[in-house]
């Protein structure tokens, strides 16, 4: 490995001057800086990345803290925003973390700054906390807290919009499939179906699921059983596609046609649900924009810790497609 020393002696000045150069400390002419960076160059100089983390006291590590690491959707965000990371020449370590896993996280792997996606109540009072100690923090996604810098994604205008075109299609009885066992100020999902029924004088009706990593089979035998003790809905709006999947499947199981028999829409936009025979309506959120902007956020207050508060705002976008085609008679 070629060393600024190696570079200082070829040239003749100090290394304290190549260090200087290479850094680019200003007060280096333009002459010397332009010579000694075409010998790094011709000397295969690379600088070394430890030596530059102790030097800045930073370590060039991302954490993405994400609830679970069930959902595509989570799949989707980690890859994306570990695309930027790597862009900018810094690494992501992608961590399931409930309230009692911070303190663990962070006495094992030092980073620089947090992206927490969704965080539960109990793990957005452990960010004010890290806050507060200096910690660059950025909260994402539907949970996000505005007590810190965060990048909120609002799905209730969405959902609103879901259940507009479903009751406008002529859908009454409409099941709302979800893992959220009671009304949350938070959750936008359940919030919006429910108040779109009791707005269109229905009656709610939901199909409950465990959250797993088996989420898919599990909603596949859910429905199958909920058709055979209730009779089959006229539409499933589902708190993810995940989840959509496996209902989709299930409706399959049972001989039920999508959307003649059934309409069924998802939520999260992952690229799967444009794949299937009939490809599902779903509730797409801004992944791209979302951690494009957690990314400046979090960068802005690492490399100024004192700014101004960060606040965003995102909204989903509805993607009509044939899995609720039914139109009314």
């Amino acid at each position: 490995m070629v060393t600024q020393e190696q570079i200082a002696r070829k040239l003749g000045v100090s290394r304290q001057l190549v260090a200087f150069a290479l850094s680019g400390y200003p007060k280096v002419s333009k002459a010397s800086r332009e010579r000694i960076l075409a010998a790094a160059r011709q000397m295969g100089y690379r600088p070394n990345p430890h030596a530059l983390a102790l030097r800045h006291q930073r370590t060039g590590i991302i954490a993405l803290w994400i609830p679970d690491q069930i959902s595509t959707h989570y799949t989707h965000v980690a890859r994306e925003l570990g695309r930027l990371l790597k862009q900018a020449r810094h690494e992501l370590i992608v961590s399931e973390v409930g309230a009692a896993d911070a303190n663990q996280l962070l006495s094992h792997v030092p980073v620089d700054g947090i992206c927490a996606v969704d965080a539960s109540p109990a793990v957005q009072l452990r960010l004010e906390s890290l806050k507060a100690r200096s910690i660059p923090v950025v909260s994402v996604g539907t949970n996000a807290s505005h007590k810190m810098d965060c990048v909120q994604v609002d799905l209730l205008p969405g959902v609103r919009e879901v259940m507009a075109h479903l009751l406008g299609s002529g859908f009454r009885r409409i099941a709302h499939a979800t893992f959220v066992q009671e009304d949350d100020a938070q959750e936008g999902r359940r919030k919006g179906y429910t108040s779109a029924m009791r707005e269109a004088g229905l009656n709610s009706e939901f199909i409950y699921y465990p959250l797993s990593e088996q989420q898919r089979p599990i909603t596949r035998q859910l429905i199958r059983n909920h058709i055979r003790a209730y009779g089959r809905p006229e539409a499933i709006f589902c708190h993810s596609d995940d989840a959509a999947l496996g209902i989709y499947r299930g409706l399959l199981d049972l001989g039920v046609r999508v959307p003649d028999d059934v309409a069924l829409v998802g939520c999260d936009g992952i690229e799967d649900t444009e794949y299937l025979g009939c490809p599902l309506t779903t509730l797409v959120q801004p992944v791209a924009e979302m951690c494009a902007m957690a990314w400046q956020f979090l960068r802005q207050r690492i490399e100024e810790p004192e700014s101004k508060p960060q606040h965003a705002v995102l909204k989903p976008v509805l993607a009509i497609r044939e899995s609720v085609s039914r139109l009314k008679s």
